[in-house]
């Protein structure tokens, strides 16, 4: 077995791990917010996203993702469930500048898995990309304009007329 099977072999174990781990912790924080344990349920989110940002980091980093392509798909969904879930439980307990910090970076994330070098991982954050900025609108629709919120749209907006302008050309 070849020295570059391997590691693509111990990655793909790796990005299993974080998800096996993030659903314990995803599982954990959900059963804390509906007992009502606001401070278990932040506990249990921060360490599933940090696990979930691993693993959304070894997409970004990794050149051979032929093998990772199962693991990429729940690996997204993991970052931007629990994003989502923080940003939820954020703006009940009424800290909207947290809520909108967790959408965005959500947002942000997928955008910039939106310019890997693989098609598969593109068209999986293109997918997820539709879901932040519905999520982000919402949020607008909600609780008014806000700068962070106007500021990723507008990124995003930028950057998708710049690789529309390149593939024109």
């Amino acid at each position: 077995m070849n020295t570059q099977m391997l590691n693509t072999m111990d990655v793909s174990s790796t990005q299993t791990l974080y998800l096996e781990l993030w659903k314990l912790e995803i599982s954990a924080a959900n059963d804390a917010f509906i007992h009502g344990q606001h401070s278990q349920a932040f506990n249990h989110y921060e360490a599933a996203l940090g696990l979930a940002k691993t693993g959304v980091e070894g997409l970004l980093l990794a050149n051979e993702v032929l093998n990772l392509l199962a693991e990429a798909e729940r690996q997204i969904a993991a970052l931007v469930v629990t994003r989502h879930n923080l940003a939820d439980l954020y703006r009940q307990a009424g800290q909207l500048n947290e809520a909108i910090s967790h959408l965005c970076d959500a947002h942000e994330t997928l955008f910039q898995l939106f310019h890997h070098p693989h098609s598969a991982i593109r068209e999986l954050a293109q997918r997820h990309l539709r879901v932040t900025h519905r999520e982000l609108m919402t949020f607008t629709q909600r609780h008014g304009q806000h700068i962070r919120i106007n500021q990723s749209l507008l990124l995003t907006q930028y950057v998708c007329e710049c690789c529309r302008q390149k593939r024109e050309h």
